[in-house]
């Protein structure tokens, strides 16, 4: 039972406590003599409920919360980092500024369209220019493991389902070590019979973004700067810098 319910239970006990007290209300005695210890039973368990409530909430409940909300920054700076790491992938076959925003995901047609003009073995556009495709995507992948195992971590404070989601990415095709494209010793000159395992993967992306935006996304703004600079690209390849002020900090 979470906070919530054992407030509500604490306030119902709290409750009989008071009209046993100080109202002439009294239990109806169904079984002569049996009302007085009936009455002082109620009353015993309802003042240990609430005797052991707020022993909870001060010893255990506060402290965890704490703790919680100084850990879930660390979390939603992680899974934005995960996030950001894995859209730059869609960028580069794009061939779009890195920092691009990723506003829909490629179906598994339009994968196969991207990756049919990869060539492993080529250099990355945009990214290292004097290393192959398949650098890139090993670089990528040790990032968003190192993140994931950072997360995981951190035990009892990951949302069972960010866990969920982060354990499927974990053990996905496109993050295996050394499966096709991961590998250094990959030697086909196109990606594109591998569309379905890159869209199942970014898939999980989506679905991990959703979780931020829905459950971390406060905290990691809370985390930021009241100022930042930024680079926001202009075209052509070539950025500015504008200055942004993080919500109610200007």
């Amino acid at each position: 039972m979470n906070i919530k319910g054992l407030s509500i239970f604490a306030v119902f006990c709290l409750v009989i406590v008071l009209i046993i007290d100080f109202s002439t209300f009294k239990i109806t005695e169904l079984i002569e003599g049996t009302a007085t210890r009936a009455e002082t039973l109620i009353y015993t368990l309802c003042i240990s409920y609430i005797a052991s409530y707020i022993f909870y909430v001060l010893n255990v409940y506060l402290k965890e919360k704490k703790e919680r909300d100084s850990i879930l920054p660390l979390i939603a700076n992680d899974v934005i980092l995960i996030i950001v790491n894995n859209q730059s992938i869609i960028n580069a076959l794009k061939k779009q500024a890195i920092n691009s925003p990723l506003k829909d995901l490629p179906t598994q047609e339009e994968f196969k369209q991207l990756l049919k003009d990869v060539d492993p073995k080529k250099n990355a556009p945009k990214f290292y220019k004097d290393k192959p495709w398949t650098y890139l995507f090993q670089n990528r992948r040790e990032i968003t493991l190192d993140k994931i195992d950072k997360i995981f971590s951190l035990g009892k404070h990951v949302d069972a389902q960010l866990r969920a989601t982060l354990f499927k990415m974990q053990r996905s095709l496109y993050l295996r070590e050394d499966y096709a494209f991961n590998s250094s010793s990959y030697e086909k000159d196109s990606l594109a019979e591998y569309s379905l395992v890159f869209y199942n993967y970014f898939e999980l992306i989506q679905e991990l973004l959703a979780f931020y935006e829905k459950n971390l996304k406060v905290y990691y703004e809370q985390s930021l700067p009241k100022k930042m600079h930024v680079l926001t690209p202009i075209g052509d390849d070539k950025f500015k810098i504008d200055t942004k002020y993080r919500k109610n900090s200007k």
